[in-house]
Order: structure tokens, then sequence, then C-alpha cells
């Protein structure tokens, strides 16, 4: 039975997911952390009984190390989602195809095969890139394994083959087909994690992280060309008619995202590695673990406005202040309520389940984790806040981002160095978190007053 009916036979469900906000495109993004929730508890009992505690470390610590490509990629892909979409707030669908204006298909498709040709580079620069750093990381920590290293290799060829295939989503998304997309990466995300536990089964250890990427690429590509044949068609068949220096366009942009995206890093993924390096692979393990439960949450309540990133563009090329205004407000309260329900229940998982399961001792303290859930509130609140700036073509958090990032590194450096402490680095970095609110706030509040007096 097709979702529409079932919501006809019951308008009391109708009327909860409308005040919800959960439309087609949250649904499947909801769907997909639930399953990620699932296979993150299914994933725990593979990596406790086929993995030493080491290993986990060194499971986790490839995640964070592959987060690398970032430097690559440097938030091309939202740059792309964002212009695409403000090319089709004047366009729309017929049969599957761009239909509208033939001067803005034409800068739409030329923006498609501009970005197509520029990603071939980011993914040969990401290889190189995550090859090249994770070896000198590996020798540097003085592990010499030969088998560890190749893993690695292996790990970065499908970590920055899948900066491509997160291109064709994010051209997708572009053409608000954001509900296809996450559908998509709910079902590979499905086979991918099958396929890594099915690997650790078999006795691969860390090369099930590589097996996994490898699957996901195949099926990523297959359905994203499939699910939109008729679009990708007319993209690979039009002739460009129009001179569109998209580089020129995109540029005065992309080096500010490129600082934010970087900065990112430091952020979130920079914790595990040192972890490692000072404190060794058991105590990252624990930490990573305990990351990826605690992110999980954020990532569930981040649903509400990621899904809107393209309705974001569309109101601003249209200049809808008011309706622009009512959304942000809507997902800000709606994702809110989702991550606070959702943090309940991870703390209280924690306090009384994983003590049964005898996992207690493969993720860091309850009060530790508290720590982490408090810094993704709050970083939360910021990427809401950033959806609606960005969708104005700017970052105005560029500098916040890198200064966050300088603090952050060093904070979590100095600390695991001196100390070799998880609660002290968490502390420091919560901090940090919760202190970059406010002038997040004041910059939130200034560019907003700009736009209002821009378009009266």
């Amino acid at each position: 039975m097709k979702s529409s009916k079932i919501l006809e036979k019951n308008p009391l469900l109708k009327r909860i997911l409308t005040i919800m906000g959960i439309d087609k495109a949250v649904f499947y993004t909801i769907l997909g952390v639930i399953w990620s929730s699932i296979a993150g508890v299914l994933g725990i009992f593979f990596i406790v009984n086929y993995l030493s505690l080491e290993q986990q470390g060194y499971w986790y610590t490839f995640i964070s190390l592959g987060a690398l490509a970032t430097f690559a990629e440097l938030g091309f892909t939202t740059i792309i989602t964002q212009f695409i979409s403000h090319e089709y707030a004047h366009l729309s669908e017929k049969d599957g195809k761009l239909s509208g204006d033939d001067s803005r298909i034409d800068r739409a498709i030329s923006l498609v095969k501009f970005s197509v040709k520029f990603y071939l580079i980011i993914t040969t620069v990401a290889f190189v890139l995550l090859s090249v750093v994770g070896a000198i990381y590996l020798m540097y920590t003085n592990i010499n394994s030969l088998t560890l290293l190749l893993a690695w290799i292996a790990y970065s060829f499908t970590g920055a083959f899948l900066l491509l295939v997160s291109l064709l989503g994010a051209v997708l998304k572009g053409f608000d087909q954001v509900s296809k997309v996450q559908k998509i990466i709910t079902f590979v995300s499905v086979v991918s994690n099958i396929s890594i536990w099915g690997a650790l089964m078999l006795g691969l250890n860390l090369w099930a992280l590589a097996i996994g990427g490898i699957v996901n690429m195949i099926f990523s590509i297959v359905l994203f060309l499939f699910s939109s044949k008729s679009l990708w068609s007319q993209i690979y068949y039009t002739k460009i008619n129009g001179s569109y220096n998209w580089l020129r366009e995109t540029l005065p942009l992309q080096w500010r995202y490129a600082i934010s995206w970087a900065s990112g890093y430091f952020i979130f993924q920079f914790i595990v590695p040192v972890t490692t390096l000072y404190a060794g692979a058991s105590v990252s393990g624990k930490l990573g673990l305990s990351l990826v439960i605690a992110r999980a949450v954020q990532y569930l309540a981040n649903s509400w406005g990621m899904t809107k990133v393209p309705q974001f563009n569309m109101l601003v090329e249209r200049k809808e202040r008011s309706n622009l205004d009512i959304l942000l407000k809507t997902i800000q309260q709606q994702s809110l309520i989702a991550f606070i329900v959702g943090s309940i229940g991870v703390i209280l998982l924690l306090i009384y389940i994983f003590p049964l399961i005898n996992w207690s001792d493969r993720v860091l303290p309850t009060s530790e984790i508290i720590i982490i859930l408090i810094a993704e509130g709050a970083n939360l609140i910021v990427f809401n806040w950033a959806y609606y700036l960005r969708s104005h073509k700017e970052e105005p958090y560029m500098r916040i981002s890198a200064i966050s990032a300088i603090v952050t590194g060093l904070a979590v450096w100095a600390t695991m160095y001196l100390f070799s402490s998880t609660l002290i680095a968490l502390s420091a970095y919560c901090v940090i978190v919760l202190v970059m609110l406010i002038p997040a706030w004041r910059i939130f509040v200034k560019k907003r007053s700009e736009y209002n007096k821009t378009w009266k």
C-alpha cells in the first residue's frame, strides 16, 4: 500500500507527521538514521566479537583519517547543490526532464557537466592525499604492518571514489529530489553494512571497511543513474549553447567553504587519531564508538534542516523572505525536540542496556558521552543557522570555523599530550563549542538583518 493511501486512512497520523514536519525527504532520512542506529548496535556486536580492542581503535582511526577527504572536496558538493537549486527555482520537471526557460536549462546542465569534470580531479587528489597522509601517520605511530598499510590504501581508494558518487546525489538534491536521494542512501547503507559484517565474520578485520566502500560505490552509482534516467540522459546529450565560467562564479564561495570544511576536520575528527597517538588504540576505540553513538542522535535531528537545503536556496532565489524565516523557525524547533528525545534514549540505553550485554567496557563512561551530546546539541543549532545563511550564496561562518578549528585542535592535542584523558579533552571541546555559540548567534542576527534590508 502506498504511503499516501495509508495517510488518507489515518488522518491522526497525517496530522502528527505534518506538525512534526516529516515529509518524504525527512522520513527517508530518519529511516536512514534509524537503520544507522540499528546497524550501529549490530556493528558493535560484530566489532566486539571479531576485532580485538586494539583493532577497534585502528578501525575508528581509519574512519577519522578517512575524513581527510574533506581537504580535497572542501564543500564543493554543497556549492553544487546550492547553485543548481538557484537555477532550478525557475524550472520544473516534466516526464523526468528539466522543463522551462531554455537559457536556465542550458546553465543548469552546463553546471552539472563542469562539476563532473572537476570532481574527477578532486577524486584523484583525495586518493593521493589519503594514501600518503595515512601511511605517514601509521609509520609515525611505529606500525610496520604491511597488511595494515595495504588495508588503509584500499580504504583510501574507496573513500576518494565515494566523493564522485556523492556528487551524483548532490546534483539530484539540487533538482529538489532529496527524498529520492535519501531513499537510495538508506538502501545502500543497508547493503554496505551487511557486506562489512560479512567481511568481519570471514576474518578480514580492517579490510572490511574497504569492502563496504566498494559495495557502496557500485550500488550508489547504479541507483543514482537509473532512478533518474531521463534527467541524466538529457544532461548527457544536451549540447551547451552558452559560455559559462563556473569556476569563476563558484570560486569566491569555494575558498570560504574550503576553510570551513577543512576546519570541520579539526573540530569533529581530529580527536580520535590524537587519542590513538597519546593514549593508545584501546582508548581511541572507546572514544570512536562513543562519538558514533552521540553523533547518530545529532544526525537524526539534523535531518529536518539538511533535507530543506534546496528549499532554502529556492526561497532565497524567489525572494520569499517570510517563508524563509518560517522554515528556519520550524526546523529549529523540530530538530531540537528530536535531539532531546534521542539524547534521553541514548542515555537510558547506556545506563540500563549496555551493562546487561557487557558492552560498557567498549565505550566511554556515560558522563563523558553526555558531554559529547551537549556539544552536538550546540552544533545542531549552528548547523541550522548555517543552512539559512549559506542559501544566500555566502559563508559568513568561515572565520569562526577557522578559529574554532585552531582552538579545538590545540586544546585536544594539549590535553591528550599532557593528561592522556578523554574526559579533559572532551570537556575542553564542549566548552569551546558552547562559547562559540555566542559569535555564531551574533553573525546570524547581523546577516539576517542585512538580508532583510537588501530585500525591502
